[in-house]
């Protein structure tokens, strides 16, 4: 079952993909399993279930930058 047969190089896993990963870690699956079932590098398997068990999402996070120069109630009277 490979779900990331069309991502190229440096690019996100979809949030399908991710709880795919985790459910399938969660039922016993190994690392190096997952890692051949998926098409990804074992840091990447990884990656994602300790973001599942910190953050409890298999979502994209808000990254670090700048901040928006609206804020949201601004936004709405726009």
């Amino acid at each position: 079952t490979e779900i990331t047969g069309n991502r190229g190089r440096n690019q996100e896993l979809s949030p399908e993909a991710r709880s795919a990963i985790i459910s399938k870690r969660e039922a016993g699956v190994s690392v190096k399993e997952l890692e051949a079932e998926f098409g990804v590098h074992r840091n990447t398997i990884t990656k994602t279930i300790k973001r599942w068990e910190t953050h409890k999402t298999v979502y994209t996070l808000p990254r670090d930058g700048c901040p928006e120069v609206l804020s949201r109630c601004k936004k709405q009277l726009l």
